[in-house]
């Protein structure tokens, strides 16, 4: 698996200023679908921002709807971890003081 490590992608230098912004911190993702992940951290963040378990409970059921089942989920602020994910099919987004990981494993 090939593993992209994207600088952050907001360009002002105030600090804090790209946590107004999802931005990936590392991803491994079919170009076309970058965008549906970003705006659903977004939708997911405006829904259930005080709840970091219906964040990540409502990332999961969105990304099994989409794309079938086997994705896993975890959103904090810190957190370590270790995995082998699908070709195409890793996440790592910061938003908001957040980190999203999502990946999915058979």
């Amino acid at each position: 698996m090939r593993v992209e490590e994207t600088p952050c992608i907001c360009l002002k230098k105030d600090p804090g200023a790209c946590d107004e912004k999802p931005y990936f911190m590392r991803k491994d993702l079919n170009e076309k679908l970058e965008s549906f992940f970003l705006e659903m951290v977004v939708h997911a963040c405006e829904s259930y921002d005080d709840d970091e378990l219906q964040l990540s409970t409502s990332i999961k059921q969105c990304l099994d709807h989409k794309f079938g089942p086997e994705w896993h989920v975890i959103v904090g602020e810190t957190f370590g971890s270790h995995f082998e994910a699908q070709p195409n099919s890793y996440a790592y987004i910061k938003y908001k003081g957040r980190c999203f990981l999502m990946f999915r494993c058979a």
